[in-house]
């Protein structure tokens, strides 16, 4: 692509960052998107550099589709304006001076004072026979849906082409990462188009956008399927679609190490003697509640826990039987598995 000139309104001098960026921006950005700004402010301060879509993308590792979103998003913030040609080629990009957002009520407020929310995602919309049509009938599309029809061993129902269009129109996947997507589904032991639907929407809430980036989340997803099933004591067969749901969730919702997912998995089976994805859910929502980060924090919770028990009471009289050694008891199991998930 053609060279631009980039022009600011930002006071020259050393690379700063400004803090309503910091605060308001930043923490709401995915994160590819603050690589390409933070890159645009320090080329500020390089009048010598030429600038272009392609040497944005080579000096990130991104491909100069990702670096358009970038801009695109950056000028919807109100932080750049892009000023483009009569062709609507990029001619220059003016970085402005960074707003107070309306929300803010105050000049600066702590980064952890906000959650930062999850990017948008566009709902799935309805569409037509003519749209469907339109979209079988391009080269790419149609190679997109031979492929997908080869991992899914069947022919491509209607709703199943309306979801792949889903991906390509609406998620703006490429055909390669749609491709990669139902590969990597199929080979998880799922040809569920809902499930392949679920994993894509994940993959669009993170910002995923690359092939590579899809490698480097899957190849952490796989990893933790397989030492969570072992953990469990499952050897003999891949996970199925509720207990992939299950360590998708851990993974990338609660965002937990894998080193914490299998300390719940541990207590799973000290406390059930048996596998239960229900129950090392219950386990992990608890921790995600109590702000757990790591092993430490899980460690201080059961120290908390043994300082606040209440002392043992003196044992009632027990009738004199034959077996009056042992005392007898009426136990509650619901109660108990309750007073077991919190004592984690």
């Amino acid at each position: 692509m053609n060279p631009f000139i980039l022009k600011t309104e930002i006071p020259a001098g050393i690379t700063g960052v400004s803090n309503h960026f910091l605060d308001y921006y930043m923490p709401k950005a995915n994160g590819e998107y603050v690589k390409v700004y933070l890159y645009l402010l320090r080329a500020l301060h390089q009048p010598s550099r030429e600038l272009s879509v392609t040497t944005l993308a080579d000096a990130l590792e991104h491909t100069e589709g990702d670096i358009l979103r970038a801009l695109k998003y950056w000028e919807k913030q109100k932080l750049l304006r892009l000023e483009c040609n009569a062709e609507n080629e990029l001619q220059g990009i003016y970085l402005l001076e960074i707003p107070l957002p309306d929300y803010a009520t105050e000049p600066l407020v702590p980064p952890q004072a906000k959650s930062a929310p999850a990017p948008s995602v566009p709902v799935k919309k309805t569409y037509s026979r003519n749209e469907l049509s339109q979209f079988s009938s391009q080269a790419e599309c149609r190679q997109l849906l031979f492929v997908c029809e080869q991992y899914l061993k069947k022919a491509l129902s209607p709703s199943e082409i309306e979801t792949l269009l889903y991906f390509y129109d609406q998620l703006h996947f490429s055909a390669d990462l749609i491709e990669y997507l139902v590969e990597y589904c199929v080979c998880k032991g799922s040809r569920s188009i809902h499930y392949i639907e679920t994993v894509a929407l994940a993959w669009a809430e993170a910002g995923v956008s690359t092939v590579a980036q899809a490698k480097e989340r899957t190849t952490t997803y796989t990893r933790g399927c397989f030492a969570i099933m072992k953990a469990f004591g499952i050897n003999d067969r891949n996970p199925v679609d509720p207990e992939l749901k299950y360590i998708e969730k851990w993974l990338h919702t609660y965002d937990f190490t894998l080193e914490l997912i299998l300390e719940a998995c541990r207590r799973t089976m000290e406390r059930l003697h048996k596998p239960s994805f229900e129950y090392a859910d219950r386990i992990l929502k608890k921790w995600t509640e109590q702000k757990v980060h790591n092993l430490e924090d899980v460690k201080a919770l059961d120290q908390s826990h043994k300082k606040q028990r209440p002392g043992t009471r003196t044992a009632p009289s027990v009738r004199s039987t034959g077996f009056s050694n042992f005392e007898q008891r009426d136990y509650d199991f619901d109660a108990l598995e309750q007073q077991l998930l919190k004592s984690q």
